[in-house]
């Protein structure tokens, strides 16, 4: 490798022809000179200079070797204007990991909005699962992953990772359009469900441990009718009129469906939507367009609501 200091004093050498110019120029002593000078011909393995008289002479190898030079400083200086922006939050690249539906709802729309404002940014947007996130940080797959609360997140107060709230997100309640709950706008948990026959994910799932658990605490088993693992398919069968569904809003502000009505439950169970990332990572501009993105996730309508794709 050729060290870059020694190539600026070998082109001050041939600007200035001594020893003492070039040091006066880089504001070094002459030794200093004659020392690197002597180490970068080391380096080389040819001879860089040559001695007529007080002046010092430029070899043909040297001639080549600063042909790269002016190439090789301005990229340098590129390299330090870069970190100079990245310092101040203007350029960066981030490898960016979400589950499914942070990507439709959150990570999507923040890189789509980071184009415009922060054109110096790049970012790469990666699936990865609340159970993946936290080794693919510490592996350096990810630079920040947007994730949800579970047993899977590092214990709080860790020096390893620093986690960020972004938002926290409901359960709603999913419901064939012609359901007699569809149009109540003020639904209770317990009250209202308990009796209901349930569209829910296989127990062990996230989505199902956590709705389990906020019936549980409400002191009711749901009576579950079908257990599918995909809200695409959650819909279908609630369009058909197969039975109901509490599920993250995340989860169906990006589906489409006729016949569906989604209303807001009291005492309905919530997930905490969090940013994780190492500990020594500036998480901006990102964290503040994610933010903006959870603000305008919609919510369910107080009159009937009818999710667009077809007539009631």
């Amino acid at each position: 490798m050729i060290d870059v200091r020694r190539l600026q004093l070998l082109q001050a050498l041939g600007q200035h022809q001594t020893v003492a110019g070039a040091a006066d120029a880089l504001g070094v002593t002459p030794s200093a000179v004659s020392q690197q000078l002597a180490a970068l011909a080391k380096e080389t393995g040819v001879a860089l200079v040559e001695r007529q008289g007080r002046r010092f002479m430029l070899t043909g190898a040297a001639r080549v070797l600063l042909g790269h030079a002016d190439v090789i400083f301005a990229e340098m200086e590129r390299a330090q204007a870069d970190l100079a922006e990245y310092a101040e939050g203007r350029v960066g690249v981030a490898r960016v990991g979400s589950f499914a539906t942070g990507i439709s709802d959150l990570v999507g729309p923040a890189v789509a909005a980071l184009r415009r404002s922060s054109p110096g940014w790049r970012f790469e947007i990666v699936q990865a699962e609340p159970d993946e996130a936290t080794e693919m940080l510490r592996s350096g797959e990810l630079d920040i992953a947007i994730t949800m609360s579970s047993p899977n997140l590092p214990p709080s107060g860790t020096t390893e990772f620093q986690i960020q709230p972004i938002m926290v997100e409901p359960f709603d309640a999913v419901l064939p359009y012609h359901h007699p709950l569809a149009a109540s706008t003020d639904l209770e948990l317990a009250a209202d469900l308990a009796d209901a026959e349930w569209i829910m994910s296989a127990p062990g799932s996230p989505w199902y441990d956590c709705v389990a658990a906020a019936c549980h605490q409400a002191g009711f088993q749901p009576r579950v009718a079908h257990t599918v693992h995909e809200f695409s398919a959650v819909f279908a069968l609630v369009q058909a009129g197969l039975g109901m569904a509490l599920m993250p809003r995340l989860g169906w502000t990006g589906l489409s469906a006729p016949h569906i009505v989604v209303r807001a439950v009291r005492n309905t169970p919530r997930r905490h939507i969090v940013a994780l990332s190492r500990a020594g990572y500036s998480a901006e501009p990102f964290l503040g367009a994610v933010r903006e993105a959870a603000g305008k996730v919609p919510v369910p309508s107080a009159g009937p609501l009818l999710v667009p794709g077809g007539g009631a």
